[in-house]
């Protein structure tokens, strides 16, 4: 028997569902698929420069695997540009410790760390799951680099504890609660950070 798939952890969704070449009518186009995972590894491999090993332990594969997916995602970019093909990005092999929604009014995309029956922007209740359901990883092959939770108040590190997520994690030294570190939320504090230094140096 074939061994079944490891799930492979996925931190961002997408903030689109997908691409449209310019000059076709939609109803012309014919579909590319691009898995999450497939996303997940043009932006740790792409768009955030990190080399294959550290993609493949923030993805909870190995590298021969982060490979795989790496490259049937470039070759499902190149058949979209070179034939004239949409981009949907759904579906695929794996795990996300978040909850992960699509707005049907206002189209905003929406994380968040339990289910929702709302938009947190418009409060509108069309919102529509674009995720798995969340669910514990066997990390038992990456025991040795779990990574690490971080605390956005006091900016302490620990090592993260496989199968208990960070957000159920205290800081050891101001209490509060934890995050993944390079998760979502992790990058959108640093993100604002780096806003509100921005604006503070051009005072």
């Amino acid at each position: 028997m074939s061994r079944p798939k490891r799930k492979r952890n996925v931190t961002n969704p997408p903030m689109m569902e997908g691409f449209k070449p310019f000059g076709i009518s939609i109803t012309d186009l014919e579909p590319v698929i691009l898995f999450f995972e497939e996303y997940e590894a043009i932006r740790l491999l792409d768009y955030l420069g990190m080399t294959q090993l550290e993609a493949a332990r923030e993805m909870a594969v190995s590298r021969p695997t982060l490979t795989r997916i790496y490259e049937k995602a470039r070759r499902n970019i190149a058949e979209a540009f070179v034939n004239g093909k949409a981009i949907f990005i759904e579906g695929g092999d794996y795990h996300t410790d978040e909850f992960w929604y699509r707005c049907e009014d206002c189209h905003k995309l929406l994380i968040s760390d339990q289910e929702i029956l709302s938009c947190s922007y418009c409060q509108s209740e069309k919102i529509r799951p674009i995720s798995n359901k969340p669910v514990k990883m066997d990390f038992q092959q990456h025991e040795d680099d779990p990574g690490f939770c971080v605390c956005l108040h006091c900016n302490t590190k620990i090592p993260h504890q496989p199968g208990i997520p960070c957000r159920e994690s205290k800081c050891p030294q101001c209490g509060k609660k934890m995050v993944r570190e390079n998760s979502y939320h992790h990058q959108l504090y640093l993100n604002k950070k780096g806003i509100k230094n921005e604006n503070r140096d051009s005072q």
